[in-house]
C-alpha cells in the first residue's frame, strides 16, 4: 500500500516538526485536536494539518499512523486506535515513535495487531525533523518494519533494527538514558550545590575542569523544565528497561524525581514558545533548589 496520507498524534513540539517536513515531502498530513490543549492546536495550525473531527474518521482517511506523544498515553492510545479500526474496518499502518520501554511497546502492538493492523515499533533520537542540519534517525523494528521506510527523506533517516517488535524501543531508551540522564545527573548536583551553598567552588571547579560541558550545562539546563513535564514518564519508561535486564533501575529512578522538580517550578509553566530566555543558570538553580521538597517545607513552616 503507497503512503499518501500520514495522520500525526499528536502535534506537539516533536509531532508538528514530523508533519512539517513529511508534509513538504509531498505527503498529506492529517490529525485529530478532540481533547488537545490550546499550545497543541496552535502548533498543528502552525504546521498546516488537516484536522479530522475523530479517530474513526482519522483511521478511515489515513495510510500510516505516528503515535508521538508522552509514554503514559502510549498503549491506552494504540487502543483507542484499535478500537477505531475495528469499528470502522480499515487498518492504516500504525506506528509508535514513543518513548517507552520494549516491554511497554509489546503492550501497545496487541491490540494494534489483534485489530488486524501493522505495528511498526518506532524510537525517535534527536531533535525534530528540519530542525537542524543533520537528519532525525528513526529507529524502527517489527516483521512489517519496512513499510515505515518510504516516508525516509533528508530530515528523517528511518533506521530499521529487525524484524523483532521492542528492538526500536530498546535502543532509544538506550540513547536517552545516556543523554537525558546526563542532564539529570548534572541537575541534581547542582541543585544539590545551591541547596548546601557551594555553588560558587563548584561552578568554578567545573568551568576550569570540564569546560565543554559547563558550556552544555549553560545552555541546556535552564530550558529542561520546559520538557520535564513529558519526560518523567520517558525516564520512567528507562528505568522499566534497565531493569528488565538485571541492570540498575535506580539511576532513571532518581531522573524522573529531579524531572517532577523540574515541572513543579513556575518554568515548567512556560514554553518553548514564551520561555525567559534571558534566565540565567543561576537564577534557574535558585528556583529549583527552592522547590526542593525539604526546602519548600520548610519554608511554609516559616510563614
Amino acid at each position: 500500500m503507497a503512503i499518501k496520507t500520514v495522520a500525526v498524534m499528536s502535534p506537539g513540539d516533536m509531532g508538528h516538526n514530523y508533519g512539517i517536513t513529511l508534509k513538504t515531502a509531498g505527503f498529506r498530513i492529517i490529525t485529530c485536536l478532540a481533547d488537545r490543549s490550546k499550545r497543541t492546536k496552535s502548533l498543528a495550525a502552525k504546521a498546516e494539518f488537516e484536522e479530522v473531527p475523530s479517530l474513526d474518521d482519522l483511521v478511515r482517511e489515513a495510510d500510516l499512523v505516528l503515535s508521538i506523544m508522552p509514554p503514559a498515553n502510549a498503549v491506552g492510545f494504540a487502543e483507542a486506535v484499535a478500537a477505531a479500526m475495528k469499528r470502522t474496518s480499515e487498518t492504516p499502518h500504525y506506528v509508535d515513535c514513543n518513548a517507552i520501554s520494549p516491554d511497554t511497546s509489546k503492550q501497545a502492538s496487541d491490540p494494534i495487531i489483534d485489530a488486524g493492523a501493522t505495528y511498526v515499533d518506532g524510537g525517535i533520537v534527536g531533535p525534530g525533523p528540519g530542525t537542524r542540519e543533520r537528519a532525525t534517525s528513526m529507529y524502527v523494528s517489527g516483521p512489517n518494519a519496512t513499510v515505515i521506510e518510504e516516508i525516509s527523506n533528508p530530515h528523517i533517516d528511518v533506521i530499521n533494527l529487525g524484524l523483532e517488535i521492542g528492538k526500536a524501543s530498546a535502543a532509544k531508551m538506550c540513547y536517552a538514558a545516556i543523554t537525558k540522564g546526563s542532564w539529570t545527573l548534572y541537575t541534581t548536583a547542582l541543585v544539590a550545590a545551591e541547596a548546601l551553598g557551594v555553588s560558587d567552588p563548584v561552578h568554578t571547579a567545573l568551568k576550569d575542569s570540564r569546560p565543554g560541558i559547563w558550556s552544555d550545562i549553560e545552555k541546556m539546563l535552564p530550558r529542561l523544565p520546559l520538557d520535564a513535564g513529558r519526560w518523567i514518564g520517558e525516564m520512567e519508561e528507562i528505568a522499566q528497561a534497565m531493569g528488565s535486564v538485571g541492570a540498575s533501575s535506580h539511576f532513571h529512578q532518581g531522573a524522573a524525581e529531579t524531572m517532577e522538580l523540574l515541572d513543579s517550578t513556575p518554568i515548567g509553566r512556560e514554553t518553548r514558545e514564551n520561555y525567559d530566555k534571558d534566565r540565567t543558570l543561576e537564577q534557574c538553580l535558585k528556583i529549583f533548589s527552592d522547590h526542593l521538597p525539604v526546602r519548600s517545607e520548610r519554608a511554609k513552616a516559616a510563614e
